[in-house]
Parts: C-alpha cells; structure tokens; sequence
C-alpha cells in the first residue's frame, strides 16, 4: 500500500528542511508573533507597577484604582473578540490580523504619549481591542496552514511566544528601572508594545491565506495553488495535493450542507455543546489557575515576602519568563509525542500541588518573616509554572483550535477569546483588591479552583493526538468515535500495517478506506 501522503521517500516524517517546508514553517512564525504582543502587555504592567517614577506619576495607584487599569484591556478584549470572529469569516484571517495591528500600533503610541490615568487607561482599552483583533484569527490560520506533520506542534506554539514578549518586555524594564526621575522609565517599554505588531504586519505581506477559507469562499483554485507551492514543493502531481485538497473539500461541503452557518451551530448538537462546553472552559483553565496573581502582580506577591527593592524585583521577573519560555517550547513540542489529555492532567495535578506548598510557604513567611521560607516561596512559583507551561500555554488555544469543525471553528475561538477576556478582567480587577484585604489567603480561592480544574479535565477532556484536523471534528460525536477508531484498525490490518501509536498517523484516501473495510 501507497505511504501517507505526508511521508517523506526514505520514510518518517518529511525534513523540516526542505525549502517549502521552511519556507511555510517561516510564515507559520510570523502569524506566531500575535502572542507575543499578549505577554509583552501582560509582563510590561507587572513591571510598571515595579517602577517607582511610574507609580509617582499617577498617584501610587493601589486596590480598585490599580484593577481598573489593568482590568480596562481585558475590557477591550471581550468587545472585540465576536467582531474579530465574523471579520475573519468574511475578510479572511490574514487581513484581520492586519487590522488588528494598526489599531495596536495607533494605540500603544497612545499610551507612550499619555499625560494623566484617563488617556492611559483609554489607551489601554484600545490595546486591547487591536490585540484581540489581531489574535483571534491566528492560531487558525496557523492550523490552517500549518503542514499536516507539524500541525499540533505549530498551532501549540501559538500561545508559548507569549513569553517571547514577556521576555523581551520584561528585561526592557530592568534596563530601564533605574532612569528615576524621567518619565521614559515607563513611557519606552509603553511605545516598545509596538515592536512586534509592526515587524509583524511586514511579514503577513508574505504569509498565505487559509487554504480551507479559501475553498469555502470559492477560491479553490488560490487554494490548490497553496497545497502545491507549500505541501508539495511545487509538484502538482504529488499525492498530498489532491488528498488534502478532496478532504478539505469533502470536509466543507458536508459542513455547509449539514449545519446551519449561524452561531447557534455551536450548540446544535450534543457534539457540539460538548465542544462549546471546553472551548469555553478552557480559558478559564489559562486564567483561573492562580498564573494571574502571579503573572500580573508578582510585584505585590514579592512585597508580601519581604522582597521590596525594584532591582530584585525585575530582575525576578526577567528570569522568570526565560524560564516561562523554555517550559512552554518543551510543552509544545511533546503534544504529538504524550498526547493532549496526559499534558492536561500532568499540568492540572502538578499545579495544584505547588499553589498549594506556595500558599503554606506563604502563610508560614506571614508568621514568621524567616528570609529562607521567602526563597521557598520564589522556587515554588518557578515550579508552579514549569507546570503551568507545559501544557496550559500550549494548549489553552490550541485545543479549542483543533477540536471544532470548519463552520465554527473562528468562532468558537471568538468566544474563546471573549471568555479569556471575561477571565482576565475578574483577575485583574478583584486580585488587588483581595491581596490587599486578606493577603495570602485569597491563594486558598485558587486550590479550590485547581480541584475543580482538575476533576474537569479528566472528564471531559478527550484525547486528539494522531488526527487530522478534518478527522478531529468527529472525536466528540459519541459512539461515532469508536466505530471510527475502529474503521481505522480495519484499514490498518486490511493494509497490513500495525496499528501503534508510535507510528506516523496512516492518511487513505476514502476510496481505499471503503475497499480495505469490505476486504476485512
């Protein structure tokens, strides 16, 4: 029997190397870049808040006034994520992002330039809408796009260079610290929100449209020209070009004819209100978890366990999203190899195991002030997000990505967003305030949280790994599954090949699927 489409001649995967490959994988990086303007924000107002001349500047804010201006961007968020879903539709991803960035750009020039907390909180509204603009249509694009063998690996790098920006933001801080007296302390890492956007825009002139959007708005022929150029190196008579191009074809012609294009097609079915359910879950997993104390007000947590100075404070900070980073790659580059749902749990469990010696750390530093407890405290939010990492940053956009059906698969990540969005406000706008009533007894809230995460995880989170992206819209269709699975293992044994997990995912053309289950 003929090899998967994707399998290179000498067998495994195809080289990542190969001239189309690369070039493709470039262009997947680019669309990438839409997180890293996510965690340069999320890590640059952790560091302002570390600033003594920024904090002076408007009045030492604290408690509700300090949760209004961080809560105002996730505000922007939640108003532009069902906008930014029906943009994409129906200008396409690539635009969107586009438009996305120049309101980014316009904005964050804004709040460089901002004289009192009213413009600075304006302008952080608008960050937010331009980000969620810009961020919504990317990791489906990115999924879209991505070359079949790398797909899991490209759509869960998506929310890892998160901390590509965290670094960069958070280490512009440090260096930019010890300017007191000048208000360019706070004002060059505001302008610098800028950077990525616009090194982005350049490069989405050179990126591809969704080949799947493509077909669904009669552009076919701009979409077989893409699986010959990017999939198949410029052979038009490679097999992968007309297998992926039937496949997505057969995929959204069954989806158009079977399924109303409204929104209510996100709930239609006990399928799809199975998927709804984890799509709007998930970002409450990114959110809820305890990683917005940490990643938002690690400078209050510090100051809870006596570390007070600013030079260790983001110093702390710069290494902490290194370590983020290298914790996130190594999640992502394991969902094809361990499979989503062990990542999920092995995240979920060991998360709730070090928020909670964090919290007794930080109970018992309240007691005691004992300078060793403190460095306890420290290695335990290191460790807690080595955990966090490795499978909630890869995933919380991934999985939502990848386990919806073409005709709702932009918006149910609009309503990601909207939910991430909804998640972050609460956590920006109540942590201060709770920090600052009750302390280190607010982290109880979060291992109730974490238990309950946990317990969800486990029973609704199905495993995806060694699908395509058109086969995983049938893992949550109940019995459909098993007698899927089961095809499977006939056409395996009718092919004479072992059915292992270990094994590159077979691909058959449907024509050879139904001749090999009737031979069995």
């Amino acid at each position: 029997m003929a090899q998967p489409a994707y399998v290179s001649p000498r067998g495994g995967l195809p080289s990542f190397w190969r001239p189309h490959i690369l070039r493709l994988n470039v262009c997947v990086a680019v669309v990438l870049l839409s997180s890293a303007t996510m965690g340069f924000d999320g890590s640059m107002m952790n560091g302002l808040q570390s600033l003594d001349t920024w904090a002076s500047y408007f009045g030492h804010p604290s408690g509700t006034w300090l949760g209004l201006m961080n809560a105002v961007l996730p505000l922007g968020v939640i108003v532009a994520a069902v906008p930014a879903g029906l943009l994409s539709d129906k200008i396409g991803r690539r635009f969107t992002i586009m438009v996305g960035i120049i309101i980014l750009v316009g904005s964050a020039a804004m709040q460089a330039a901002s004289h009192n907390v009213a413009t600075f909180i304006l302008a952080r509204f608008f960050v937010g809408v331009g980000m969620d603009i810009a961020c919504v249509p990317a990791p489906v694009l990115i999924s879209e796009i991505a070359h079949p063998a790398y797909r899991g690996i490209a759509t869960s790098l998506f929310q890892t260079t998160f901390f590509l920006g965290a670094i960069a933001s958070s280490w512009c801080t440090f260096g930019t610290f010890n300017m007191t007296g000048s208000t360019w302390s706070w004002r060059i890492p505001s302008a610098l929100q800028a950077f990525f956007p616009i090194l982005q825009f350049v490069g989405l002139f050179f990126v591809p449209e969704s080949p799947r959007w493509l077909i669904a708005n009669g552009r076919g022929e701009e979409a077989r020209s893409f699986l010959v150029k990017y999939f198949a190196g410029g052979n038009a008579d490679d097999p992968i070009v007309e297998h992926e191009y039937g496949q997505i074809c057969a995929r959204i012609t069954a989806e158009h004819n079977a399924a109303s294009l409204s929104w209510s097609a996100l709930w239609k079915t006990p399928a799809d209100r199975t998927r709804l359910a984890i799509t709007v879950f998930t970002p409450f997993i990114s959110q809820w978890s305890g990683n917005g104390i940490i990643t938002y007000y690690l400078s209050i947590v510090l100051d809870s366990i006596g570390i007070k100075d600013s030079f260790t404070k983001t110093l702390i900070n710069g290494i902490l999203q290194i370590f983020n980073y290298i914790a996130a790659i190594a999640g992502a580059l394991l969902v094809d190899r361990v499979g989503r749902r062990p990542l999920w749990l092995f995240s979920a469990l060991g998360m709730l195991v070090t928020f909670t010696i964090f919290t007794v750390c930080s109970a018992v530093f309240n007691k005691t002030e004992n300078h060793q407890v403190a460095v306890a405290v420290v290695v335990f939010i290191f460790l807690y997000y080595f955990h966090y990492d490795v499978a909630v940053t890869p995933l919380t956009f991934a999985y939502p990505t990848e386990i919806h059906p073409f005709h709702t698969r932009q918006k149910g990540l609009a309503i990601c967003n909207f939910c991430n969005g909804l998640a972050l406000m609460f956590n920006s706008f109540v942590n201060p305030i709770a920090l600052e009533a009750i302390g280190w007894r607010y982290y109880l809230v979060y291992i109730a949280l974490l238990i309950v995460i946990s317990i969800v995880i486990y029973l609704f989170y199905a495993e995806t790994k060694g699908y395509s992206l058109e086969e995983i819209a049938d893992v949550f269709e109940g019995p459909r599954l098993v007698a899927g699975r089961a095809r499977r293992h006939l056409v395996a044994r009718a092919a004479g090949l072992a059915a292992s997990e270990k094994e590159v995912p077979i691909i058959v053309e449907m024509e050879n699927v139904d001749k090999a289950t009737k031979t069995v």
